[in-house]
């Protein structure tokens, strides 16, 4: 698996596609392009779609979000290997990928935006409480 060369603070997860290694990239215009394409009016549809397994979405998708440091024409050549090879048991590798994907590409937006981790938040929290931070005599 291509876990190495994936940068998920840019939005990118790895994924096996059958025999095939790749790394899906999700970014703002990559993602109109795939709603275009897979027909998808709302970015919730998509969504739906991507984590439903769609065949046609799912298959646009690989096509879209692959991405590889050859360029181009190299992120084709390996979706199209990855799309020949794809079956419903790529159910789970696809869903992973494509949820870390996402989850970097919202998460990376929120830190440009300056919004508040809620992890972050949440210790925060925890540290200022003061009845449940100190050990129990018993």
């Amino acid at each position: 698996m291509t876990d190495a060369l994936a940068n998920p603070l840019r939005g990118e997860a790895a994924c096996q596609i059958g025999s095939t290694d790749l790394v899906l990239v999700v970014e703002f215009g990559r993602l109109a392009t795939l709603c275009e394409v897979a027909g998808c009016d709302t970015m919730d549809l998509l969504y739906t779609r991507l984590i439903g397994f769609h065949p046609k979405t799912v298959m646009a998708a690989l096509r879209v979000l692959t991405t590889h440091p050859d360029g181009d024409q190299a992120a084709r050549d390996l979706a199209h290997r990855a799309i020949a090879e794809l079956s419903g048991a790529d159910e789970q590798s696809f869903r992973k990928a494509i949820t870390k994907a996402l989850s970097g590409h919202i998460n990376d937006g929120k830190k440009l935006r300056g919004e508040a981790d809620p992890l972050k938040q949440l210790e925060n929290a925890f540290d200022a409480a003061t009845s449940g931070n100190v050990a129990s005599p018993s």
